[in-house]
Formats: C-alpha cells, structure tokens, sequence
C-alpha cells in the first residue's frame, strides 16, 4: 500500500516483538506502525514495551475491527493515532504516517521553543481573551509557587488577586487598540506573598483583528520598590528624627521638673489628677521616642560593636525599662553554665526590648511572659513566649517587612528592626505561633 501510494523512505518490516526491538536499536528510524497483535505479544503491553524503547519516535497503533477502545487507550498513553485494519486503505495510511512525523516535529520544536522560554528567570504566561491560563513556564511556577497543572485552566485575575493602579479595563482597551501594554501590577503568590511586578502583555490578533491569545510577561520588582521606599523612609527619618527629638527633649525636662514639684505639694485629689496626667505625659513621649528610635535603627547602616556581654544582665536591664503590668508574670530562665555572648550589647538590648514589648502588648488581659536562653551547639538561642493573643495567619509572611504591624498603634517598624540587627550580628529569628494560644519568637546568634 504504501509503495502504491508513493511513500517516500526506506520501510524495515519485522514480523515480532523481539525482532522490532532489535530493529529500533539500530537507529535512523522516524516512524513505527505497530500491529498489537504479534505472536510473541500482545495488546498494550506491545505498545508500552515498544514505546519505552522507541525514545521518542512516533508510534501508530494497528487494532483488530473490533478493538476501538484499544486504539483510543494507546493514544491516551502517548500513540500518534491509530488505524484499524479492516478499514485500511494506501491513502489513508500513508497520510496518518506523514502525519505522525510532521507532528511529531512540530511537537519538538514547541518543546524547544518552551525549554528556550524556561530558561528564563521571567513569569511567562499565555491566555485566552478570557484570561484563561494556556501556557505556564518555569520562571511562573518559581515566581508564585503553582506548578504547571494548577495554572493552567485557571483566570490570571483570580489566580494572582491582581491589583493595579490603571482599572483593568483601561489596560484591555489599550491592549486592543495598540496590541501591547506594559505597566506595575500588584499580585500574590500561592503563599500569600505580595508582589510588585513590571508587566508586559502582547496580543496576538485572528483575521478579523479579534483577541486570539495574550503573552504576559512578569518581572518582579518587589525589591526594587521596596528600595525605592525605604531609602526615602531613611532620609526623611534622619531630618524628621532631629527635629522631633528637641522638643521631644524639652517636654521630657518640664515633665521631670513639673514630678519633682508634685512631690512638695500636699496630697489632694487635684495633686493625685495631675500626677496621672504627667504619667500619661511621660508614657507618650517614651513611645514617641520609640518610634524615632525604631525609624532610625531601621535606615541607618548597621556597625555592630562586639563585646563580650552576659545576657542575664542584659534581661535585668530590659525588663527594668518596660513598664509590665501586673497581670503579666514574668519568668526568664538563664542556666548558670549559660557562656557570656561576644556581641554589641546594645543590638541584643533593642532586639530583647522591641521583642518583650511586643509580648506584654499581646496580653491585654494578662498571662505570662518567659524568657529563656540556651546554648545549641556554636549558637546561643534566646526565646521569649507570651501568652497573648497570638499572630494572624494573613500577616505572617510579611510579619517581619516595615510598615506591617498587627496592632491598631504602632508604625510597623519594631520587627523590621529586631530582624536587621539580628542579621547583623550574623543571626537569624524565627516564630511560631497559634491564635489564642501565643507566640515564641527565637533569636539565634553565634556564640
């Protein structure tokens, strides 16, 4: 049949399993037509030993009249076509065969093509006009966290909760109009991680210029916006830090001055008004002070001091400067063979307080504050645990980047500091926490 019909190529017949394998082995061959019915083997397994043998060349199943399903389930397995014997003619097989090969060249370039795209640090996305996902690269998969199988199908929109400063619709007449749009999109990660991503989307038009397809192209460029704010939040903490705290000195001398004349004056419910007025006064303007503090360390660059420190010293003074309440029992535990610490005490001190504080705040109602240190090997670990209300699953994978904070007062900053100085001091800190139960924070630093 194929001769008749002008097959143009070399035709190898073998008329076994055993003998078509060995014919496979010695190469150059660019098509198979497989009968499943060989008399050393038969149906599915003939296909599957074939296959694992063909290394990628294309593979057309011949069935019996009645083995339709037979042929279908070889396709699904990874067979070109199939033909059924009964129903055979020289035209019909020798274009099922070229096309079996054309195919299957094609199937290689558009692998090429995607192994070229996923070579690519970049998220590159294909989808339909309804923003349906039909291609996923590597470089997507590794920006938010979904493999190929759970974005493909999915709407891009619902998928990243896409938000943008341009309304959408903006952005898909100008997509229509030009054919190209690029621009800062806001999107999430599979983990809840927030993105600032560059965008670039190219449309790809039918005849009658209809929305066929749109490659989008996404670069993240969190870092970089996150750069950009933090080296204004820095210069604008070194002016507005000076100018705050002269005044700031000034109210802290009266208010010293106003406790010490209180004293002299003879006890009366105006003399006991005014004293929890300028308590009041005072709290504030250690708060005030805090966030400049906070504001500071953060934009400043870090040169850490080393020293050799005793840690338990270091709690004493912490604790001695945090006002903690009555509700609140505090327990720290330092082992008597706990090493002295070779660091710049006044990094671990900020670290301690920002990190007790934060603790005593989590327990409006009271509980129990524990600190704790323990030598693990080269690392000395400090935990301090509270009872309080513990972290948000929703914040938890930003708990640590400025501007984040789970309280209705506080500017974000406390944890972003108690990270860069651990850093600094070559450490790391972790947490663990369950809602309504607590939270430990962990500090680990070389020893």
């Amino acid at each position: 049949m194929l001769k008749e019909e002008g097959f143009i190529g070399n035709i190898a017949h073998s008329n076994s399993l055993s003998k078509g394998l060995a014919c496979l082995a010695s190469g150059d061959i660019d098509v198979v037509l497989l009968d499943l019915g060989l008399p050393d083997s038969q149906g599915l397994s003939t296909f599957e030993k074939i296959q694992l043998a063909a290394n990628n060349i294309p593979i057309v199943i011949l069935t019996g009249l009645n083995d339709d399903e037979l042929g279908l389930e070889a396709v699904r397995r990874g067979a070109q076509d199939f033909l059924i014997k009964g129903k055979l003619g020289g035209a019909l097989l020798t274009k099922t065969l070229t096309y079996a090969i054309e195919r299957k060249k094609l199937d290689d370039a558009v692998k090429i093509q995607a192994e070229l795209i996923d070579l690519s640090p970049d998220a590159m996305i294909i989808k339909k006009p309804d923003d349906t996902i039909t291609f996923w690269s590597l470089g997507a998969e590794k920006l938010y966290g979904y493999a190929k199988a759970q974005a493909v199908g999915q709407k891009t929109r619902a998928l990243f909760k896409t938000k943008s400063v341009q309304p959408l619709e903006s952005i898909e007449a100008q997509l229509m109009r030009e054919g190209k749009w690029s621009g800062e999109l806001f999107h999430q990660t599979k983990l809840g991680r927030e993105l600032a991503v560059q965008s670039y989307w190219l449309a790809k038009f039918g005849e009658r210029r209809e929305l066929v397809e749109i490659f989008e192209s996404n670069v993240d460029i969190t870092e970089r916006k996150n750069a950009e704010r933090l080296a204004a939040i820095g210069a604008t903490a070194g002016m507005v830090g000076h100018d705050i705290r002269n005044p700031l000195q000034s109210i802290s001398g009266e208010v010293f001055l106003a406790k010490d004349a209180l004293k002299n004056l003879p006890d009366s419910e105006e003399k006991q008004s005014l004293t929890e007025s300028i308590d009041i006064i005072e709290e504030q303007t250690t708060y005030i002070n805090k966030i400049i503090s906070d504001l500071q360390d953060f934009a400043k660059p870090l040169t850490p001091k080393i020293e050799e420190t005793d840690f338990a010293v270091i709690v004493q003074s912490v604790l001695s400067t945090i006002e903690i309440p009555e509700a609140v029992m505090v327990e720290h535990l330092v082992k008597e063979d706990f090493p002295k610490l070779m660091i710049d005490k006044s990094y671990l001190k900020r670290i301690l307080q920002n990190l007790t504080a934060n603790a005593v705040q989590a327990m409006p109602n009271g509980g129990k504050l524990k600190i704790s240190a323990i030598r693990k090997d080269d690392k000395a670990v400090i935990t301090i645990e509270d009872t309080g209300e513990g972290i948000p699953e929703e914040v938890r994978g930003r708990l640590f980047q400025p501007l984040i904070t789970t309280k209705s007062k506080g500017q974000g900053f406390g944890l972003a500091v108690v990270k860069r100085m651990a850093e600094a001091l070559g450490g790391s800190v972790t947490f663990e926490s369950i809602v309504g139960v607590g939270t430990k924070f962990h500090v680990e630093l070389p020893l």
